[in-house]
């Protein structure tokens, strides 16, 4: 009776402390409750999010107007004196726009010294997402800030420059043309940038820095935000990730280091016509807030140049430690402490026949099965989803409106292995028990072998393991108390639980297996806890029939709904030189809105790949009535030739309302230079002509129907270079000769890609 009970116990806080890990990452929505004027609103920050993302305003669009003249007199309202910086950007992904940027400054007392820039975006992305996240809600959260700082009357030492970037959807255009031409930018010592990657969930706090980041953590630690989440494991994955922030274009540009802060949950948002201010976790807005009424005060009067430092530092935050950070250098030596200290502990324990050699051998067995059947059975299902379920094939942002269900599933799936294979160890099998603990002991430090050169920022996974070879040495000289283990295993539970759905979340859910693989880490790790528990086959049961329930769970919010909707797609092409129309779709199933112009054995016949975040190509293509639609004008002119290289100027003014332009030039074409619109790549910077693995040349997003005007270099050739330009307006739905059924409520814009659009195509030749 008394082992039931203290089970039920040990599960019992098992069950609080990792929820609790989780929950407690971020503040409740309520946290700010003081409405006095020099208190910061929640209700006052979501209005600003509200007003700026009541419908899309992407760069060039109308709507994108009426948000600038908004933040510009919210600003005015805070007597700040603001500007705006109109400019092109020539970017090194072959993308020119000209964003227009929101500034403002509040003198410092000490103006020579390098200012602090709080920033985010204010474009949101093309074509159908309102930005209420991403990045509405940073625009609302600064606002607010600025307000309350504002009202304390404590002037800052440092200048505080305010900007709110333009064109950061695409390609960072906005921070490009400040970074690269306001005078303000020369002299800034640090950057605090607030984004969003989904729609909910904590934010994380992700540095970047050129050089050691010892001084900045430092610096964050003392600033003392209230619930911090912040671990160099998350820059650690961030920089092996294809992601940049305006932020990454400082660090590039100006070697200014940054702060900033991302929540990323509700992934199935991102960028979509779902990124709205209903969809909006207010939770993760006071997250944001909490961290910049924390940062601007203290960096405000801080002497940015102490900031740039050689060192760099492991660190992470845990509860009631607020910020815990150590040197890089000082990982090596902890890596070999922990293999002398287990090495030491399991010879004194063979000398002293604490353990029988034999039980260690058996332990490894249950331990790679885990592993084995764990990984391979969340592979499968990941493997498997996209096969049974169009909700889950059609999400390119790899994480379905189901996915969280998907994560439980997994854990689920893994525990009842783990319970299965450990079901004959129990508190009546002490020598076994041992045995075992020296098997996920080792995995460990192997993993933290390989962590020490690999992934350094995941290095601070050696505070747990300690924790856990202290249990170790504790059943070794048989001391059994679950819940002296279970304290032992509180800095596994707190540090590592939060990762199990964090992995899949951040990365997609195909990443399911690296969730297995936390859970058999963690299960390792409490390994005294769990041994002690009595009902290991029971629990077998009972999280295999969780599976179950929870996979029937996901399989009926599978379909598409008015909460979960389609995304699809709808293009109509006008070769001009041909005076040939085509329908095409970039969706894998036809549904009620694109079936009616094409059919299951339409094929793709337009090669076409138009610059997005995941290249995506037309999938089914078919016949269109041809309409007329104005092509642009266009002017060559040859302005040098030789055997070696011929100069063009080339002049492209569109005729119609063009949001877009992608131009292609044959990639065997050598191109020596470029100039658009009078705007070179940055010299620092790779050109992307110089490094095309594609026939694409550049992107233009187009603002105010101006026109593009190229000067090309190019190696001289026999033949005659041949441009291939396409023109896009989103204005697909709204022409009246094409007359397009709307979508339907369970229907939504596909992210991502041209969508939507009227498009033209036709060749000019450099001649």
């Amino acid at each position: 009776m008394k082992t039931t009970i203290s089970s039920i116990l040990v599960l019992l806080f098992l069950a609080l402390i990792s929820y609790f890990s989780i929950v407690g990452l971020q503040p409740s929505a309520t946290y700010f409750e003081d409405h006095k004027d020099t208190s910061f609103s929640t209700s006052n920050a979501l209005t600003h999010v509200k007003k700026i993302a009541n419908q899309p305003h992407a760069i060039g669009t109308k709507a994108h107007s009426k948000v600038r003249n908004y933040i510009v007199q919210q600003l005015q309202d805070l007597d700040l004196a603001v500007q705006t910086q109109k400019g092109y950007d020539f970017n090194n992904y072959g993308v020119i726009t000209a964003p227009e940027n929101i500034i403002a400054k509040i003198e410092g007392t000490h103006p020579n010294r390098p200012a602090l820039l709080v920033m985010t975006h204010y474009d949101s992305a093309v074509h159908s997402s309102r930005g209420a996240s991403d990045a509405a809600s940073g625009v609302g959260v600064i606002l607010e800030i600025l307000r309350v700082f504002l009202a304390e009357n404590t002037p800052p030492k440092n200048d505080v420059i305010i900007c709110f970037t333009d064109g950061e959807e695409v390609g960072l255009s906005g921070a490009g043309l400040f970074v690269k031409e306001h005078p303000w930018a020369k002299n800034i010592g640090l950057v605090l940038n607030f984004e969003a990657r989904g729609s909910g969930g904590p934010s994380n706090t992700i540095l970047e820095t050129n050089s050691g980041n010892s001084n900045l953590i430092k610096a964050f630690a003392e600033a003392n935000p209230r619930f911090p989440v912040a671990t160099s494991l998350m820059y650690s994955v961030y920089k092996k990730l294809p992601n940049d922030t305006d932020a990454t274009v400082f660090r590039e540009v100006n070697n200014t280091p940054s702060f900033f802060f991302a929540f990323i949950d509700d992934h199935f948002d991102y960028h979509t016509a779902r990124d709205t201010p209903q969809n909006l976790d207010t939770a993760s807005l006071v997250h944001q807030a909490t961290y910049l009424q924390a940062l601007l005060p203290y960096f405000s009067q801080l002497d940015l140049n102490t900031l740039h430092a050689e060192r760099d530092e492991v660190y992470f935050n845990f509860f009631g430690l607020d910020l815990v950070h150590y040197p890089f250098a000082w990982i090596i030596p902890m890596l070999i402490l922990a293999w002398l200290l287990f090495l030491g502990f399991f010879l004194y324990g063979t000398r002293k026949k604490l353990f029988i050699l034999s039980e260690v051998t058996k332990g490894f067995l249950p331990l790679l099965k885990s592993l084995f059947f764990g990984i391979l059975t969340t592979y499968a299902l990941t493997y498997l989803l996209p096969k049974m379920y169009d909700s889950v094939l059609e999400n390119q942002n790899d994480f379905p409106f189901n996915g969280h269900l998907y994560i439980a599933v997994g854990v689920a799936l893994t525990l009842a292995f783990l319970l299965y294979f450990y079901r004959k160890y129990t508190f009546k099998t002490p020598e076994a028990n041992k045995g075992v603990m020296v098997s996920f002991l080792l995995l460990w430090l192997i993993i933290l072998t390989l962590i020490a050169f690999v992934l350094k920022g995941a290095a601070y996974f050696m505070i747990p393991f300690f924790f856990s070879l202290a249990s170790f040495v504790l059943l070794l000289f048989n001391q059994r108390n679950p819940f002296i283990h279970l304290v032992l295993g509180i800095p596994a539970l707190v540090l590592l639980v939060p990762l199990v759905q964090f992995f899949p979340i951040g990365l997609g859910l195909s990443k399911l297996f690296i969730s297995a693989l936390f859970v058999v880490l963690i299960f390792g790790l409490i390994w005294p806890v769990m041994a002690s528990l009595k009902f290991k086959k029971v629990g077998v049961v009972i999280f295999g029939l969780l599976a179950v329930v929870l996979i029937i769970a996901a399989h009926t919010k599978a379909d598409f709904s008015s909460e979960s909707p389609k995304p699809n797609s709808l293009v109509y092409l006008l070769d001009t030189d041909t005076q040939k129309a085509s329908w095409h779709t970039y969706d894998l199933i036809l549904d009620a809105y694109t079936k009616p112009y094409f059919t299951e054995k339409s094929i793709q016949n337009d090669s076409v790949i138009f610059d997005s975040k995941y290249q995506s190509q037309f999938t089914y293509s078919a016949a269109a009535p041809t309409i007329e639609i104005s092509e642009a004008e266009t002017q060559v002119e040859i302005l040098n030739k030789n055997k070696t290289f011929t100069e063009y100027e080339v002049k492209i003014s569109p005729q119609r309302e063009v949001n877009r332009m992608e131009i292609f030039l044959d990639q065997q074409e050598i191109i020596e230079d470029l100039q658009v619109n009078g705007k070179s790549t940055p010299a620092q910077q790779m050109p992307f002509y110089k490094n095309r693995n594609s026939n694409k040349l550049l992107t233009y997003f187009a603002v105010d129907r101006d026109t593009l005007r190229l000067k090309l270099k190019l190696k001289s050739t026999v033949s005659t270079p041949i441009l291939q330009v396409y023109e896009a307006s989103y204005d697909l739905l709204d022409h009246k000769t094409l007359d397009i059924v709307p979508r339907n409520e369970k229907m939504m814009p596909r992210p991502f890609v041209l969508n939507d659009v009227i498009i033209t195509k036709q060749k000019i030749r450099l001649e």
